[in-house]
């Protein structure tokens, strides 16, 4: 990030980047008077605060901004000085540039930031310079979303009329500018003079205004202009301007249940995030490119948080527990981000229930946008304009083998490639997150060999697991798959669930077959369609097959050619593979691995009920998952409430299939 130092200070703030999404302030008919004079704004008695050298200035500002506001807020006022560090920290997570080792950030990714998380207090995430501290900890979460931000608006920096009048409204402004020489060199009256040399980009507040400029709040002490405050003057604010932001208060509000979390971080509960985050982040390992961990988003996280979870969270919610089991869960390939955090929302209430605790693994995979897209694409290369002609109906049995090779050559290949190589390289790749997590996991078991772990994975989260199941349970030396030549960790896994796996045979038979048969997985149960369900799924109603199905025959290694190579690439997820592998149907005749083909008529409260029509049915089938917990029990569970809320890709699906009717 390129930024200047003078005088011990650092300049480091950047414009915020073009974006139309940003939601611009209008001016009301209220009325604006001729000016706002600065010891009205002292009279709020906000503190004056003091950057030091670092290049944070936009977390001080921001945290100048929410102590104003708490201080004047007409019901429960509040005192206590917010936390600049936490505003600074969370502005970087929300930057459009990689990563959190540099210093500045922007107008934008501090305001998202606060919106996302709300402020803690200064005492739990006290500013001390060069201290590297990160750590998002349950104290600060639940403490943050006491302080939200509501509705926020970027102001135009070149149009004073709508600055004066959001003053008014709100009583500050917060700003970013370039700063020159001349702010080194105020006047007695506090006045910034003129100067041609630039130093660099910085964050303050204004806090009124009179005919010749606005009055400022700096992040540089007492000492410097007027008491830390000074008038900038409008041809200075019009020369050197950049960024403009106008905010109010929300409301806080507290959840005391698994349930209501869920709830509202589902879809139909619009942007309630801020009030749940804290419950569900300790149950999330968030996963970027590379299978390294995401840094930037309302879910990214550094090391320090994977070594909360282990160190603080999971034991402190655990203490109480009779017998303390680990569920480590993977979802498929076709789930945007927010999706699968609503899931981990979704299984939270009933896994704590029963003394299970969940931590998930979400992978940005959401292939669905991407394969929809390149399916239509393929559509329209096989069709001609306007309706099919009757007469050719007989073609429709051959549409999807020729989508098929469309679909590959679109670019379907090398997403589902890209997917897998991410998932992979989770556990593969020295500093990928599921390494750092079996680091961790491993130390623990070291401590506590009674905690029992457990898998469960949908679709492509088999693939994501292999790796990671090889290093954690392998005693001595991998010999072959993804880890081949490393050396194992030795650990026991109770049980293993895959529900409509992704992964091909060969890869299973790498990775888990070995220390199924060896015991080291005490249970494994394989939940797939039957081969009639996965003909009667479909591909956004145009592949009219399982996503399986597309899989197999047009986006691993070998494509699929009818009468040439009628069979696709084996994968585990589908029947029709399973009953023609001879290792496999052995493997299902022991006492210990089982398989499941849905939708079945078993009883509701037996070990593998399943009522799943659809590939993408499993993850929110409540008697899957009821199953499954079964399985990690040992012993069928009675009466179990489970409720899926609607995620937003669901909902969009839904949408998308009406609009075919229409």
């Amino acid at each position: 990030m390129p930024k200047a130092e003078t005088q011990n200070r650092t300049f480091d703030v950047l414009p915020d980047p073009a974006d139309f999404r940003d939601r611009l302030y209008t001016p009301t008919l209220i009325e604006v008077p001729p000016r706002i004079d600065l010891e009205e704004y002292k009279l709020a008695k906000v503190p004056l605060l003091n950057q030091g050298s670092e290049g944070a200035c936009t977390g001080f500002a921001l945290a100048t901004v929410a102590n104003y506001l708490l201080r004047r807020r007409k019901v429960d006022p509040d005192e206590i000085p917010v936390s600049p560090r936490m505003m600074y920290e969370m502005a970087k997570r929300y930057d459009e540039w990689s990563g959190e080792n540099y210093d500045g950030s922007s107008a934008r990714g501090a305001m998202k930031g606060w919106h996302k998380h709300g402020v803690c207090c200064n005492e739990l995430w006290p500013y001390e310079v060069k201290k590297i501290d990160r750590i998002l900890t349950t104290e600060r979460i639940e403490d943050a979303i006491m302080r939200p931000l509501g509705a926020y608006y970027r102001v135009n920096h070149k149009d004073l009329i709508s600055m004066h009048s959001a003053i008014n409204e709100v009583g500050i402004l917060y700003v970013t500018a370039v700063v020159h020489d001349g702010w080194y060199n105020p006047t007695d009256a506090g006045v910034i003079p003129p100067s041609e040399k630039k130093l660099g980009g910085h964050a303050f507040v204004i806090v009124g205004y009179n005919s010749e400029g606005f009055w400022i709040q700096n992040s540089w002490g007492h000492e410097w202009a007027k008491d830390g405050f000074a008038l900038l003057t409008y041809d200075d604010w019009l020369e050197n301007a950049m960024d403009v932001w106008v905010a109010r208060l929300g409301a806080p509000i507290r959840l005391h249940t698994p349930r209501a979390t869920a709830t509202s971080l589902s879809e139909n509960a619009g942007k309630a995030q801020v009030y749940t985050f804290g419950t569900v982040r300790p149950h999330i390992i968030n996963i970027g490119n590379d299978g390294q961990l995401q840094r930037e988003g309302t879910y990214g996280m550094a090391k320090e948080d994977v070594a909360n979870i282990f160190e603080k969270e999971l034991p402190q919610l655990t203490q109480s527990w009779s017998k303390r089991r680990i569920l480590l869960y993977a979802h498929g390939g076709l789930v945007d981000e927010r999706s699968a955090v609503q899931r981990v929302a979704d299984y939270r209430p009933l896994l704590l229930e029963h003394e299970i605790y969940p931590i998930a693994f979400i992978w940005r995979t959401d292939f669905w946008t991407t394969l929809k897209n390149i399916l239509e694409d393929a559509l329209r290369r096989r069709r001609p304009e306007g309706p099919l002609d009757s007469a050719k109906n007989f073609l429709l049995d051959r549409l999807d083998d020729a989508l098929e090779p469309l679909a590959r050559t679109l670019g379907g290949k090398h997403q589902w490639d890209e997917i897998k190589e991410n998932g992979i390289l989770a556990t593969k790749n020295a500093e990928g997150a599921g390494r750092i997590l079996l680091e961790h996991l491993d130390a623990l078991l070291n401590t506590d060999p009674d905690i029992e772990i457990h898998i469960a994975a949908h679709s492509a989260g088999s693939i994501f697991f292999a790796p990671l199941i090889q290093l954690l349970t392998t005693s001595g030396k991998i010999k072959a798959g993804p880890m081949k030549g490393k050396s194992g960790q030795g650990h026991t896994i109770a049980s293993c669930n895959l529900w409509a796996p992704a992964i091909t045979i060969d890869l299973f038979k790498e990775c888990y077959l070995p220390v199924i048969h060896n015991g080291t997985v005490k249970h494994f149960d394989l939940y797939t369609l039957t081969d009639k369900s996965e003909r009667d799924d479909h591909c956004a109603n145009i592949y009219h097959k399982s996503i399986l199905y597309l899989v197999s025959h047009a986006f691993e290694n070998t494509l699929r050619i009818p009468l040439i190579r009628d069979q696709g690439v084996p994968i585990l997820g589908m029947s029709k593979y399973v009953e023609q592998d001879a290792e496999l149907t052995s493997l299902f005749k022991g006492k210990r691995s089982h398989w499941f083909q849905t939708p079945n008529n078993l009883p509701e409260k037996e070990i593998g009920a399943s009522r799943s029509q659809r590939h993408g049915d499993f993850d929110d089938e409540k008697l899957t998952l009821i199953s499954t917990v079964s399985r990690i029990l040992e012993t069928a569970i009675h009466d179990a409430d489970v409720e899926f809320q609607r995620s937003a890709a669901s909902m969009k699906s839904e949408r998308e299939e009406l609009d075919t009717h229409q």
